[in-house]
């Protein structure tokens, strides 16, 4: 993880939360791209983060074609910044 992806995820971060409405797949995609991979636990697909064990599991729910609701998609996206934000920590380092 460099730098360049990082200012271009935070960037796609940003853009989720200007759009109206938001799908699960944009998350999952998302979270791939921060080094997170499904784990069986929950109710909902959870995700971990590898390189971070103390990042907390986050769980993307699915509900088909249907945009997630805006609540949910924040909550979402607050904890993908918090991936974002250690990976510059570790960048600083």
């Amino acid at each position: 993880m460099n730098r360049e992806k990082l200012d271009k995820l935070r960037k796609r971060v940003e853009e989720l939360r200007k759009k109206g409405g938001v799908g699960y797949s944009e998350l999952e995609s998302l979270a791939r791209a921060l080094g997170r991979v499904p784990s069986k636990r929950g109710k909902h697909q959870t995700w971990v983060n590898q390189t971070f064990d103390d990042l907390r599991p986050l769980s993307i729910p699915r509900h088909g074609s249907k945009d997630l609701n805006k609540y949910t998609a924040k909550d979402i996206l607050d904890q993908l910044e918090l991936d974002i934000e250690k990976f510059e920590e570790l960048i600083e380092e």
